[in-house]
């Protein structure tokens, strides 16, 4: 059953275009914002910010954060680590395939590309007649990871 609730949640993840996003300041109070998900592989997540923004300021002195997805009576919470090591090939194609980034920007290099890589997911299901909640470690279970970008570069 565990098993069948996670695919679930990330396929419920796969369908966000939009996800709350928390980041602590410099005096460790909570920033709370909305980001536009660009990808999904796995437990790792890709956003874009600009590299003026608060956002990036705040991930660069603490880079542990949140997000939050929710439809309905269906919410994914995740806790994890930014890293800004994404590819550039990866950078141009999440820069071609938003409509907002290219509103807001003129070039994919405008802008600093994150990967937000879940070390845990909190999955809560209201709609069902009992509320499901499970909890899942990505660190201690055996479960899909999006392969490190550097690595891949490495094999090239």
């Amino acid at each position: 059953m565990k098993g069948t609730l996670m695919k679930k949640a990330f396929h419920f993840l796969e369908k966000q275009e939009d996800m709350a996003f928390a980041t602590c300041d410099k005096h460790h109070n909570p920033k709370v914002r909305v980001l536009e998900l660009m990808k999904t592989e796995g437990h790792t997540l890709y956003f874009a910010v600009s590299p003026l923004s608060e956002t990036y300021a705040q991930l660069q002195d603490n880079n542990r954060a949140e997000a939050l997805a929710w439809k309905g009576g269906i919410s994914v919470r995740l806790e994890g680590k930014v890293h800004f090591d994404v590819p550039d090939e990866t950078c141009r194609d999440i820069y071609n395939e938003s409509k907002l980034l290219q509103r807001l920007y003129t070039s994919y290099k405008e802008l600093a590309y994150l990967r937000f890589v879940a070390g845990r997911m909190v999955y809560y299901d209201l709609s069902e007649t009992l509320p499901i909640e499970n909890t899942y470690d990505f660190d201690k279970e055996d479960l899909p990871v999006a392969p490190d970008p550097s690595v891949l570069e490495n094999r090239k």
